[in-house]
């Protein structure tokens, strides 16, 4: 296998933004945190009982972070 590389000029120019859900028994908050901090993102969104699949158990709160994630990205082009 080939050892992959991440360079702060290429995987450091992607905006980042975390999304947290406090009910994940897949990803448990402690290794969410722990991802969290070992490649702190732009913003983390926490969404409050959402699980695993939060596009399932938290489809509305999910979409309010999708919009604000665009509304971000649109503020920093402008």
């Amino acid at each position: 296998m080939e050892k992959l590389v991440l360079t702060a000029e290429n995987y450091g120019s992607v905006r980042r933004f975390f999304v947290e859900t406090t009910h994940d028994q897949a990803l448990l908050p402690t290794a969410q945190k722990s991802i969290i901090k070992q490649n702190p993102p732009e913003k983390v969104f926490t969404l409050k009982g959402s699980d695993h699949c939060p596009f399932f158990s938290k489809t509305l709160s999910l979409h309010k972070v999708f919009l604000e994630v665009a509304q971000l990205s649109s503020n920093r082009l402008t």
